[in-house]
């Protein structure tokens, strides 16, 4: 087994040190290191996805966990032969290797550091927990940029994550389960930290079905019906419509749709 580290893209000087530090104390205690480009980075295509399938030990990246695992799994790297263990968890390089030798047998001589692959470019995509996903294709109704389909077993994934618009984490905030993750997004939550889900976001909810046409599974109403909002009126929870009445004008419910029509607007910008 082997501790294989995913490093951070070439400018993070304070970041590469710790990896580097982190490395030679590894190979110092016996365990081989295998140095890496950041994977989340690493093209669809790569061929060191395939080498990766055939090695078995520790995952360290700057990375949460869950969206690493997943990653992996998007290529056929289980859990159980790879283990992601995240570096922002540590303090310094010691206290990870001491966590990485509880984990990996070290041989009783120095090991050695090998690196595998340049420093690709960067990208930005969703990540999909599967275990979380079900397939109830709201992401792929509401992206703007193509980035989902349905495979051959009918269930969404991201056939074309490289569509995705740099930054945008729309479908992660409209996600029932929480199960679209943003690794490298600030908030903890889109990027899948330990103990966190993301829950929808009322707002977002509303553009999707604002935008979609789409009848909420909840109240039953569709935008083009439900009556203008008014003070103090209950809304649903699920799309945030006025519940109870429907409008006699259409003209009412699109008078006060002015804030998500901005929202809306604001994507399709992006797009």
């Amino acid at each position: 087994m082997q501790a294989i580290i995913s490093r951070e893209l070439a400018g993070n000087g304070q970041r590469r040190a710790f990896e580097d530090d982190l490395a030679r104390a590894l190979a110092a205690a016996g365990v081989p290191v295998l140095l890496v480009p950041g994977l989340y980075h690493v093209p669809e295509d790569d061929a060191l996805w395939a080498d990766l399938a055939g090695q078995r030990g520790v995952l360290l990246s700057w990375l949460n966990p869950r969206p690493a695992e997943w990653i992996l799994r998007r290529h056929n790297i289980t859990r159980e032969t790879v283990r992601p263990i995240g570096l922002g968890e540590f303090e310094s390089p010691g206290e990870c290797c001491a966590a990485v030798l509880r984990v990996i047998q070290p041989s009783s001589v120095a090991a050695s550091v090998e690196h595998r692959g340049a420093d690709p470019q960067p990208r930005w995509y969703p990540v999909i927990d599967a275990g979380r996903c079900v397939n109830c294709k709201q992401c792929m109704q509401f992206c703007l940029f193509g980035v989902y389909e349905l495979n051959e077993d009918g269930v969404v994934f991201a056939r074309h994550p490289d569509n995705c618009k740099d930054g945008c984490p729309a479908c992660s905030r409209i996600c029932p389960r929480g199960a679209i993750m943003f690794p490298l997004h600030e908030d903890p939550a889109i990027a899948g930290a330990p103990g966190m889900l993301m829950n929808p976001d009322p707002a977002m909810k509303a553009i999707f079905y604002k935008r979609t046409g789409r009848a909420c599974p909840l109240c039953g109403q569709t935008h083009s019906s439900a009556a203008k909002p008014q003070a103090g009126s209950r809304l649903c929870t699920e799309c945030g419509m006025p519940i109870g009445e429907i409008a006699g004008d259409a003209r009412d419910g699109a008078d006060g749709d002015d804030d998500l029509d901005s929202l809306i607007d604001d994507l399709e910008r992006l797009r």
